[in-house]
């Protein structure tokens, strides 16, 4: 093979593993988008069910539970 035979050869190979290699990342990449949207589901859903917190509400109105309800 002629020396700029061979060097086409390289190139083309070359050229075949990048584009695999940016399939292989869009497919990552893709995934990785599917998870943080299913994580970004959850975390409203987690959010929809919480209890606000009063904001004047102070450490020391809380009693703790073996306080018992008498105190």
């Amino acid at each position: 093979m002629p020396p700029s035979e061979e060097r086409i050869v390289r190139l083309e190979e070359k050229i075949a593993y990048l584009e695999k290699t940016v399939g292989d990342l869009d497919e990552v990449v893709r995934t990785l988008g599917r998870h943080v949207g299913d994580l970004r589901t959850s975390m409203r859903d987690l959010r929809s069910h919480l209890t606000p917190i009063d904001p004047g509400r102070k450490p020391e109105d809380d009693i703790p539970p073996h306080y018992g309800p008498g105190r």
